[in-house]
């Protein structure tokens, strides 16, 4: 596994979320697995899915991707509460991926969380946007990530340290076959 961004991707971009957005999405396209089943590579939903980026073609679980440059944090920025809510409630829920990187571009933490472990009381709402913003009244949401037991946080890589994908699979089996209680 490649923890390194492949930087000459984002040549054509000058927003830092947008060039975020392309060299994250495109090192889990190459280096990336699904957790439930070990298949590679996982597949790309089309741009502006709600709450979903990828997906596995053999168990067809779903992967939201979220990425930031330093370590992990306990809150995590998200888009739209409405849609975040309706999409955890829905059938289809996806599992998320959390991704921190160096400022070399260089992978230094990606996890899964299984879906199971997202229910909205981790989900925080924001305070809509000012009347003077130019999204005026749009709601934000925040994830809370304390809320998440240790078991429900699964290394597919801890600290630029690949973990060996065969223990990924087994820990996410674990982490969802247990009876979780929410703190």
């Amino acid at each position: 596994m490649n923890l390194y961004f492949n930087q000459s991707l984002a040549k054509n971009y000058n927003s830092k979320p947008q060039i975020i957005r392309v060299l994250s999405e495109a090192w889990v396209k190459d280096n990336g697995y699904c957790p439930n089943c070990g298949i590679q590579p996982l597949a790309e939903f089309g741009n502006n899915k709600p709450v979903a980026d990828f997906y596995c073609a053999a168990c067809a679980e779903q992967y939201e991707l979220k990425s930031k440059q330093s370590k992990l944090s306990n809150i995590i920025n998200d888009g739209a509460y409405a849609t975040m809510l309706a999409r955890i409630n829905s059938d289809d829920n996806p599992s998320f991926f959390f991704l921190t990187y160096s400022q070399e571009y260089r992978v230094n933490n990606f996890l899964i969380i299984p879906k199971q472990f997202f229910k909205p009381d981790i989900i925080i709402k924001r305070k809509p946007l000012a009347t003077s913003a130019r999204r005026a009244g749009w709601v934000g949401c925040n994830i809370d990530l304390r809320r998440v037991p240790e078991t429900g946080k699964v290394f597919l890589v801890k600290d630029q340290q690949v973990i060996p994908r065969d223990s990924v699979t087994r820990q996410c089996h674990a982490a969802v076959s247990k009876d979780v209680i929410f703190t």
